[in-house]
């Protein structure tokens, strides 16, 4: 039994827990179709009646199904918003007829904490840093839920508690109270261990899958050392032929950066491919017991690349800029200079970017410009077959845009700054960004994001932070 429920601690954005009406944070949006107004149904359909209890596995969530046709939300059932919300959440995950998706959205609880962390991307979309009143309701209300299914035997340790709690912790990411993310992801590791480890999670090795990766990416941006329960897990997944391999500075089979080739201009490859040399180099470098004469010649070549970086020169002020080239330079010299100088990324991230001419930006940092160039791309389809660039570079400016000093003013006051909302963005989209396409790439993103553990380590390791 789980007797210890600390971990379940008040929620940590400016709005702490909703004791309002739902009505009050409802959206006065002339528009039905937008994805607020449709969360918002949502929630107040979800809402209307007790949660059920959550089935042991999500195989049989099909068992536990929503009232039919007779709960409705004005004229509509909730069978038609869900419909909705099922369309929209697989459109911006680039996939059809997600089983997964379906699954959660099967289940009343799960359901609601899936819209709950919706509610969080629509706050960035829509350009709020605290969580807007509509989003602090379905957090109040999803945290509501875990404590119940935490109360009673049957739910405590299922899957579906676990889900909930993941989803928790994502609606979390990027927010200013780190104890409290590690109060919650300590619980969860504690119910996942009363389940007998990763193995015993249900759907066929998806829900172990899912937590996965989800920690490891907030361990990535968190700057900390992997969780001993996920050491040692694969995702079994294999990628389908259709689906691009997620290669990436970080990961490519075989060391082929090829497939990327004509997918992207000639410069951007080359600094990506370049950034690939350079992670094998500095992890060879750190990592193996070799000869003096050797690691000057590491040296010398990771100095080689990152002269090359340097000189490479910026595109914003073309007619037409190319912004992916723009994110892979800027996220290539917060990367590459961490490791060359033996800093961290956050330190290396504060650098002064130079625009060029444009006098609006000047004196920005580099983490800054990163962010902007990002902004300025079109990722709703993950970059397509640069999906795995795309997912670095959101792990490296996540990273990077965490205060080097935890306890310095720039830590306590950032909250209303650009810094706190690169932060929060950069970790948000860094968590969607490792599911392109759904699950058909976790094995790939699991090795990237262990090669980025391995990076931030090694840095460590060369600063003298830690020893070798």
């Amino acid at each position: 039994m789980l007797e210890d429920r600390d971990f379940l601690v008040p929620l940590g954005s400016a709005r702490t827990v909703w004791d309002g009406d739902l009505y009050q944070s409802m959206p006065q949006s002339p528009s039905p179709d937008s994805t607020r107004n449709l969360v918002a149904r949502l929630i107040a359909a979800l809402t209307a009646e007790p949660a059920r209890s959550a089935p042991p596995t999500l195989d049989e969530g099909a068992e536990y199904p929503f009232p039919p046709q007779g709960v409705v939300m004005g004229q509509e059932s909730l069978d038609e918003l869900r419909d909705q919300y099922i369309s929209r959440s697989d459109a911006q995950l680039c996939i059809q007829n997600s089983p997964w998706t379906k699954a959660i959205c099967s289940h009343r609880m799960a359901f609601l904490s899936h819209v709950s962390v919706a509610c969080v991307y629509q706050d960035l979309e829509e350009g709020f840093l605290d969580d807007t009143a509509l989003t602090v309701y379905a957090k109040t209300k999803v945290l509501g839920m875990i404590t119940e299914s935490l109360r009673h035997h049957t739910t405590q340790t299922d899957d579906f508690t676990i889900l909930i709690i993941l989803h928790l912790l994502t609606s979390e990411i990027g927010g200013q109270n780190e104890e409290r993310i590690d109060v919650h992801q300590e619980g969860l590791m504690r119910i996942v261990h009363q389940r007998g480890g990763l193995s015993n999670l249900g759907w066929d090795g998806s829900i172990a899958t899912f937590l996965t990766v989800v920690i490891l990416t907030f361990t990535v941006l968190r700057g900390r050392p992997e969780p001993p329960m996920l050491h040692g897990f694969v995702p079994s997944r294999i990628t389908s032929a259709n689906v691009g391999l997620a290669i990436s500075p970080l990961y490519a089979p075989n060391n082929d950066m090829s497939p990327l080739y004509g997918k992207c201009s000639k410069r951007t490859h080359d600094i990506i491919s370049d950034m690939h040399d350079l992670t094998r180099t500095f992890v060879a470098r750190w990592t193996f017991a070799i000869e003096a004469p050797q690691f000057a010649s590491f040296d010398n070549h990771m100095q080689q690349i990152y002269t090359r970086l340097l000189l490479r020169t910026t595109t914003e002020n073309d007619a037409a800029p190319d912004w992916k080239y723009e994110s892979c330079r800027l996220a290539a010299l917060v990367y590459c200079g961490a490791m060359v100088q033996g800093m961290s990324l956050s330190e290396s991230a504060t650098a002064i970017h130079a625009p060029g001419s444009s006098a609006s930006q000047e004196g920005t940092a580099i983490i800054t410009a990163l962010h902007n160039a990002v902004e300025q791309t079109d990722s709703s389809t993950f970059w397509d077959d640069m999906c795995g660039v795309l997912f670095w570079i959101c792990l490296v400016g996540g990273a990077a845009s965490r205060p080097h000093d935890q306890f310095s003013n720039e830590a306590r006051q950032d909250k209303h700054t650009q810094a706190a909302w690169t932060r929060k963005s950069f970790a948000l989209h860094a968590v969607r960004t490792s599911f392109p396409r759904g699950f058909e790439n976790s094995k790939a993103i699991v090795e990237s994001q262990r090669t980025m553990l391995q990076v931030q380590h090694l840095i460590d390791v060369k600063s003298g932070l830690l020893p070798r």
